[in-house]
């Protein structure tokens, strides 16, 4: 189940990062990845400092 899980987390983010590229070009794909990532970095922090 974990793998299909996965599977289907990519597939949905491969179509949005087309659909993103596809309305608003590469730079907006890029800056909407880079706002991702450091919105995740307090939860990776949170968890560390719990370890």
């Amino acid at each position: 189940m974990m793998d299909l899980s996965i599977a289907v987390a990519g597939a949905t983010s491969g179509l949005a990062s087309g659909l993103v590229v596809s309305a608003a070009g590469c730079p907006a794909l890029a800056l909407v990845g880079g706002l991702v990532s450091l919105a995740i970095l307090p939860a990776v922090a949170a968890t560390t400092r719990s370890r």
